[in-house]
């Protein structure tokens, strides 16, 4: 029906008798620069009562009503209370159900590929969630930081160049999209309102991904390497077994054998249980594999020899008692030195192993027993964090309460409209209808100047002082000169976006190639196919990050949830960049088209009457949607390539005063940071994707017919000093840019309410102001 009564409307205004469609005739008329003037100007008055929906306000129009940016906000508000709501829901639940000691809880302790399973779908949610958060976040930063005409007043110095026309000082403001350089110029009360949304987006950022992470049983051990007569309860001495085993770093070294545990009781232990059960017997291969994999379910181990002949005393020829760590000393080291006295490989051999030898003497393997793998406790978990799940529930409530104190104080909702220098000047409509209500001083006379004509310049190269530009009131030649999006946003931002965003990519492609050395080193392929089997954001003991962070909790959980989402917060940043270089490239777009016979009235944030109204600012949802939605999914593949892991080190049998058997051994279970190389490669190839639809989008043109004002509140206010007959009413009808004046040779650009047959296009090689 709006849509319907728009183009009754054109009809109405400019009868299809009356268009001008040769361009022959505009051809002529133009070069004959003959003094002409635009007239039958539309008048609101008149019109309305024809289209009684000229005069529609809020109270008699829905469309209206639900468009006013108060009530956007409120949608908003709505979002993110929703979101506060799911957020306190999941920690009061958590926290009431599953418990937690020393800032870690447990949720589900079983099934590995079910806690998998529900770190990928728990991510993901939390990965939405987020964007939801800081996209209704960032929407209210916005608001706040667009300026009220006043502002935009006080920044051009428009006093200064009412009173004096050779007046050059002044600086513009970004109009319709998020921008640091408004903040200046803003009352205190949005100042601070802005800071706090983005303050509390900074933590967010760096903790939201690890409230829940998934957590991998690793086993206590003790091997101990015995003659056959230890199995016959043969005496044995410690001291000879460490003498045995020294100079052999797999053996004897700082991180095995761990300080505070009675190993003559666990060896003692050791021995009655293979005597009185026999425990279970493997030959060389499973044995080696048993103890090779990281994560499998391991107990104590008996390895017999078969090169020792002397007495059979000493059955104990060493011994070794291992601990999952975090750093990229593996548990089998003591299994792979195979006989090479003091050096080792960390890579393990191609399985199966048929010949093991062990120790400084080279100690022939001839079998293991070992404790039945079915009867070691080894589960993983899935668990969370209160403090962390709590921290993000009050920053959600902070944001959520700034949110309704802004919607509260917005008082100038009902003001606005009556008084034009407390108008907030959200989106180009909003603009270019303050500034033809009420012409700006500084840029009279300039209307084909366009953003360069307003930048700040420096003096010469040696000089650090950026000086004011020179204002160019003199009549300029007109030349079409079409250009590409490239040239909207600055080169500055254009730098910061592709440079961040292609150094971030290099440092991960950079990391990726180093895991790959490792992995090789370890044996792995690095193929597509083996990279998939690592699992995808899945831990192995071949993936661990080795930064050197503390282990114990909560000093390591803390520093390895900033760790894990630093990444986070570089994503963030380079999204900003692109929504406002996005955003710099819409405006100039909507800009570009206004010159174009089928006009449209304005798209404004508080409309009146028949005004476009508009739920956004400059992304429309076609270019919003898929960047939000690329956001949310590039959010979760970093989730993905490097996240907090937590290693349980479960008590191995023997020592049952300080670590019981299958009991959550606390002081060697540690967090780290784990990352998935196929998730890293995955996200390497969606974030180049990302980095190329942004040049892509630089490569489109705009046709070259209007100025190159893009957000530029001076370069926009030079194109909208309109003649006397539209600044009363013209802002609230449907307008097209053009000629509108040509005096003593000299034409005038602007726009208009004027027909389309009475206005011209300029023409190259003549001169307009």
């Amino acid at each position: 029906m709006h849509q319907r009564s728009l183009q009754t409307l054109d009809f109405f205004t400019v009868s299809s008798s009356q268009r001008q469609d040769d361009p022959n005739q505009d051809s002529e008329q133009s070069a004959s620069a003959q003094d002409f003037r635009a007239n039958s100007f539309a008048k609101k008055n008149i019109l309305s009562q024809w289209f009684p929906q000229i005069e529609y306000d809020e109270g008699d129009s829905w469309r209206i009503y639900l468009s006013r940016r108060s009530r956007a906000l409120l949608m908003q508000i709505v979002l993110i209370g929703v979101i506060l709501a799911a957020n306190l829901g999941l920690t009061i639940y958590a926290i009431s159900h599953y418990g937690s000691q020393n800032g870690v809880g447990t949720i589900y302790e079983g099934d590995c590929n079910k806690v998998q399973t529900l770190d990928q779908w728990l991510h993901l949610l939390i990965n939405i969630l987020g964007t939801g958060m800081l996209s209704a976040s960032n929407y209210c930063m916005q608001l706040q930081a667009a300026p009220t005409r006043a502002d935009i007043d006080r920044a051009h110095q428009a006093p200064s160049h009412e009173k004096n026309c050779v007046h050059q000082g002044g600086q513009w403001l970004d109009v319709g999209v998020p921008s640091f350089r408004n903040l200046r110029y803003i009352s205190n009360w949005r100042r601070v309102a802005w800071a706090l949304l983005a303050i509390s987006s900074i933590p967010i950022h760096l903790m939201y991904n690890s409230a829940v992470f998934q957590s991998l049983a690793s086993n206590d051990y003790t091997i101990a390497l015995v003659k056959n007569s230890f199995i016959n309860g043969s005496s044995w001495n410690l001291a000879t077994a460490e003498a045995n085993r020294r100079g052999d770093n797999g053996w004897d070294e700082k991180r095995v054998n761990p300080k505070h545990r009675n190993y003559t009781e666990i060896i003692t232990n050791m021995q009655e249980d293979v005597m009185d059960t026999g425990w279970e017997k493997m030959n060389i291969s499973d044995c080696f594999a048993l103890y090779n994999d990281y994560f499998a379910p391991q107990g104590n181990g008996v390895i017999f020899v078969t090169n020792d002949t002397g007495s059979e005393d000493d059955s104990l020829l060493m011994y070794v008692s291992i601990v999952p760590r975090s750093d990229d000393w593996a548990k089998n080291m003591w299994a792979l030195v195979n006989g090479t006295g003091p050096y080792f490989a960390a890579r393990s051999p191609d399985l199966p192993v048929t010949k093991w030898f062990l120790g400084p003497k080279g100690y022939e393997v001839s079998h293991c027993r070992v404790q039945s793998p079915e009867t070691i406790a080894n589960k993983c978990r899935f668990q969370y964090s209160p403090p962390i799940m709590i921290t993000v529930c009050v920053l959600n409530f902070i944001k959520a309460s700034v949110m309704l104190c802004i919607w509260f104080t917005r008082k100038w909702q009902g003001a606005e409209r009556s008084d034009a220098d407390a108008a907030v000047i959200y989106t180009l409509g909003d603009a270019i209808a303050s500034f033809m209500r009420k012409p700006d001083p500084t840029t009279m006379d300039m209307g084909l100047s366009t953003k360069d004509d307003f930048i700040r310049r420096h003096p010469g190269r040696s000089s650090l002082e950026k000086f004011p530009p020179i204002l160019n009131r003199k009549p300029r030649e007109w030349k079409e000169m079409p250009k590409f999006w490239f040239a909207a946003a600055s080169i500055r931002l254009w730098f910061v976006l592709l440079f961040s965003g292609c150094l971030t990519l290099v440092i991960a492609a950079i990391l990726l190639v180093i895991s790959f050395t490792c992995l090789r080193h370890r044996n792995f392929s690095t193929t597509i196919p083996d990279l998939w089997k690592l699992g995808f954001g899945t831990l192995s003991p071949y993936t661990y990050l080795v930064a050197g962070l503390p282990r114990e909790d909560p000093r390591g959980l803390i520093s390895n949830v900033l760790l894990a989402n630093l990444p986070q917060l570089v994503l963030s940043f380079v999204y900003i960049f692109y929504n406002a270089m996005l955003s710099t490239c819409l405006v100039q777009l909507e800009f570009s088209r206004m010159h174009l016979k089928e006009r449209k009235p304005l798209r404004v944030s508080e409309p009146i009457g028949i005004q476009r109204s508009t739920y956004f600012i400059s992304l429309p949802l076609r270019y919003g949607i898929p960047l939000y939605m690329s956001s949310a999914l590039m959010h979760w593949l970093v989730s993905q390539s490097l996240f907090l892991a937590r290693i349980t080190a479960i008590c191995a049998d023997g020592s049952p005063e300080t670590c019981p058997g299958g009991q959550v051994d606390v002081a060697n279970s540690f967090s780290t940071c784990g990352y998935s190389p196929i998730a890293v490669f995955t996200t390497l190839i969606v974030g180049a994707l990302v980095i190329l639809s942004a040049v892509a989008l630089g490569f489109r043109r705009y046709d070259g017919t209007m100025s190159m004002v893009c957000t530029n509140s001076m370069a926009i206010s030079a194109a909208c000093h309109v003649l006397e007959e539209d600044r009363e009413d013209g802002y609230l009808l449907p307008v097209q840019w053009g000629v509108v004046e040509i005096k003593d040779g000299i034409g005038k650009c602007s726009f208009t309410t004027a027909p389309s047959n009475t206005l011209r296009m300029p023409v190259t090689g003549l001169m307009y102001r």
